[in-house]
């Protein structure tokens, strides 16, 4: 199966603020980002799998309405909470610079393991979407489920979330280092395709 990893499109968040789970207004409509995004997808979209968090909803709608628009195929939509942003706790919301920096620090360190406070590591980024995935594989009930409702395979999905769930999801499909996952760019509105063999 192919997978088409999309992010959300930018938000008006002030620069240098840490957000995972909080949801800031997107700095320009939606519409914006799906009319560039959408040249990247397959033509046949029959399923999207979204973020529950407003900034990847939006993006999906209009991609949806994009879609039904040149090939008289309405997506369906379905809100997935496995690949929702990383949950930074108390942290989330707030601006980097007034965050005490003995504590960012310490997670700077080993963010793959260490756990912002009330929040999550990386690794729990990673066992989630590996869940997530498990169910879209061969043999998962996910898409078992969806395949005998559509009464055909389903080959490509369209996976609208953001930056961690995206480079959770390629970590365990390129193998990648997971203390490596930020060094690739995932920038607003791009798309990320790989392919899910297991």
């Amino acid at each position: 199966m192919d997978l088409f990893l999309v992010r959300h499109p930018e938000t008006a968040a002030p620069k240098g603020t840490c957000y995972g789970r909080v949801d800031f207004p997107l700095l320009k409509p939606a519409i914006d980002t799906a009319k560039q995004t959408i040249n990247d997808l397959p033509v046949q979209i029959p399923l999207m799998i979204v973020s529950p968090a407003p900034r990847a909803q939006a993006l999906a709608k209009e991609l949806s309405l994009l879609h039904l628009e040149k090939n008289s195929i309405h997506p369906e939509l379905q809100t997935e909470d496995r690949i929702q942003e990383m949950d930074f706790g108390d942290w989330d919301g707030k601006l980097w610079d007034s965050i005490p920096k003995k504590e960012t620090l310490a997670w700077m360190k080993d963010f793959v393991n260490q756990k912002t406070p009330n929040g999550e590591a990386f690794t729990d980024v990673i066992e989630r979407t590996n869940a997530f995935l498990k169910d879209w594989g061969k043999e998962g009930t996910k898409r078992k489920e969806e395949e005998e409702k559509r009464k055909s395979p389903i080959d490509q999905l369209i996976v609208v979330c953001h930056s961690g769930s995206i480079r959770a999801i390629l970590c365990q499909l390129q193998n990648l280092e997971y203390k490596d996952a930020f060094q690739a760019k995932i920038e607003f509105g791009s798309v990320h395709k790989v392919r899910l063999e297991y």
